[in-house]
């Protein structure tokens, strides 16, 4: 599901394990489900933590930590959206 709550994912590119888990994310771009802001996070402005990545909006400072496994679903849904 592309909504994490406080943020919807328009697009993702992770790293992947040999089972295919999100081991960590190179490139997110998000919308804030507060402000509608839209923000690209690359390297360096992506924080990782144990497990999951932090979300945040340029804009209005918005954060949420999401596990690595609920951004597979992200993943999967929007590569299908993409193959329709």
């Amino acid at each position: 599901m592309p909504d994490t709550g406080l943020f919807y994912v328009l697009n993702i590119d992770p790293m992947r394990d040999q089972q295919g888990n999100i081991q960590s994310v190179i490139a997110i771009s998000v919308r804030c489900n507060s402000c509608q802001h839209v923000t690209h996070s690359t390297g360096p402005d992506l924080q990782s933590i144990p497990g999951g990545t932090l979300l945040a909006c340029a804009q209005c400072g918005g954060r949420q930590a999401v596990s690595n496994a609920r951004l597979v679903e992200c993943d999967h849904t929007l590569a299908a959206r993409a193959g329709s």
